[in-house]
């Protein structure tokens, strides 16, 4: 049973019924645009901080939200919302947020909202909902309209909240406008109510190309295989096994100033065969290759595993590198190793024996030398 965030239009819709006038606007669908009206558009997808990204736009036309939705649909988001604008001064701006715990609905209020809140924790007061008492309590301290406040928490309760974050709140004339929201969920309440599901749990930004096939091939086998592309113009390529090697590896490229350079992110583990290492090396090189970097290296890097065969998954790797020498030596690719586990030393000899003869040579390491070693002779390649 794990947290999920649901799209900001869904909990809203939720909370306020057919009183709700956003609209939203995905991609893949087609959705008729109002014909006037000042409105606030944004991308639903649960990103944090969108008003500093950029990801808000107030005041808007129709026409003008438009025009937003398809600049940041190149951005990669395929997700929006259009709202009323709601006229009102900032002083009115409140910060609310529930959160499930063991006493009961913990909240927390502030007479203060906006987007800076975080950086005034000093003006956050904290309260325990556990009955009608407490409830009046909170209502009192905070001035929020009693009738409203129960509302939420009934709403709370019925539809499996985990979270619920109102940012700004704006109360006028004892009506509430939420103004921003942020909603997590319990995914076991799926089973049990009809007003949220699968369509309204949110992705941050719709997936790559490369990144859906490495998805689609993951459901196909008991191995584990992610990729997330990070810089598709990066430098420094991962194909990393195992999940805390795989970790360090990347945290050390952050940490030497290099996170910029770094163009993508995943693992491979879990035992996966030759062919199924092939096609997921064959996604990372083939990213790699369509990158506008002047200097590239692949890191082939992960710790010291248990069961994965070094020489059988290197075999599946060596397979995907062949496919594309001839455009990795055309681009000076370099390939920089650091690998231990089971036929290590065959695995190693492999791969050391078609790199120098491709004249893809990096460098190659073993379990003996510390597992950041390709990485950090891939940075000084690369910068």
């Amino acid at each position: 049973m794990a947290r999920v965030k649901i799209s900001e239009y869904r909990a809203k819709k939720i909370l306020l019924g057919d009183s709700y006038k956003g609209i939203l606007v995905r991609t893949e669908e087609k959705q008729k645009m109002p014909k006037g009206g000042t409105w606030v558009a944004k991308v639903d997808q649960g990103v944090k901080k969108r008003f500093k990204q950029g990801l808000v736009a107030v005041g808007v036309t129709p026409a003008q939200a438009a025009k937003k939705f398809a600049l940041w649909q190149k951005e990669g988001f395929s997700q929006f919302l259009l709202e009323p604008l709601v006229p009102h001064k900032s002083e009115e701006e409140q910060y609310l947020s529930l959160d499930r715990v063991r006493e009961g609905i913990r909240v927390l209020h502030a007479g203060e909202g906006g987007i800076d809140i975080e950086t005034h924790p000093e003006k956050v007061g904290t309260y325990t909902i556990a009955n009608d008492e407490d409830l009046a309590i909170v209502s009192s301290a905070t001035n929020i309209p009693q009738t409203f406040l129960r509302h939420v928490l009934e709403v709370f309760d019925k539809n499996f909240f985990a979270f619920l974050e109102i940012n700004p709140l704006v109360i006028q004339g004892g009506k509430a406008h939420l103004l921003d929201a942020a909603c997590l969920v319990d995914s076991a309440g799926e089973f049990f109510v009809t007003s949220w599901g699968q369509d309204d749990i949110v992705k941050s930004r719709a997936a790559h190309e490369s990144e859906a096939r490495v998805e689609e091939l993951q459901n196909t086998t008991p191995a584990s295989l992610k990729l997330s592309v990070i810089n598709p113009n990066g430098s420094l390529f991962f194909l990393l096994s195992g999940g805390g090697g795989s970790i360090v590896i990347a945290d050390e490229a952050e940490l030497e100033g290099a996170g910029k350079l770094i163009g993508n992110y995943g693992e491979y583990s879990g035992g996966p065969t030759r062919q199924e290492t092939y096609l997921y090396a064959k996604e990372v090189i083939a990213l790699m290759l369509k990158s506008n970097a002047k200097k590239k290296a692949l890191v082939i890097a992960g710790g010291v595993a248990n069961f994965t065969d070094v020489q059988k998954t290197f075999a599946g790797i060596i397979d995907a590198l062949s496919e594309f020498a001839p455009k990795l030596r055309e681009q000076k690719v370099k390939v920089f190793v650091r690998r231990g586990g089971p036929n290590e030393k065959a695995g190693l000899e492999l791969m050391c024996a078609f790199l120098d003869r491709e004249k893809l040579f990096g460098s190659i390491h073993g379990s003996d030398d510390v597992i950041t070693s390709a990485v950090a002779d891939a940075i000084k390649f690369a910068v």
